[in-house]
């Protein structure tokens, strides 16, 4: 177990799903560093242009997220919203969310999600952008 990591000092790692190709944003798993069992806790750069995951819930798991630079959107239950540096966002169990880049710069979250046993991920159909973005 480290008390203190050092995060600027590790690599950035690719994010895959099982038998795809596709790399789904980069993150730094602080939550492995410090040997964590009950919480998740990581840094995810979300691409310009990309994403970090697949539109997904967890049944049982609570999230939160803290912007620590750039801007992205985030769909929670099928509504876009904004979310720049320093935004706070809270995700309850149950909810449908994705973080999507439409723009031209990386943007790094923190995200800290509860390890709940018996917890299980749902995926659906990611909802269409917002329409203000072209």
């Amino acid at each position: 177990m480290k008390y203190i990591v050092k995060s600027n000092d590790m690599d950035w790692e690719p994010k895959f799903f099982p038998n795809e190709d596709q790399q789904y944003g980069e993150f730094k798993a602080l939550w492995r560093e410090h040997s964590m069992n009950q919480i998740e806790v990581r840094i995810t750069r979300i691409p310009a242009h990309g994403t970090h995951t697949k539109y997904h819930a967890h049944t049982k798991e609570e999230e939160w997220f803290y912007v620590l630079s750039g801007s992205c959107h985030i769909n929670i239950e099928g509504e876009w919203q904004v979310v720049e540096t320093g935004d706070s966002i809270y995700k309850p169990p149950g909810d449908y969310h994705i973080f999507r880049n439409f723009g031209d710069q990386p943007c790094d979250v923190i995200m800290l999600g509860t390890n709940i046993e018996g917890s299980d991920v749902l995926r659906s159909e990611e909802p269409d952008p917002p329409s203000d973005i072209t």
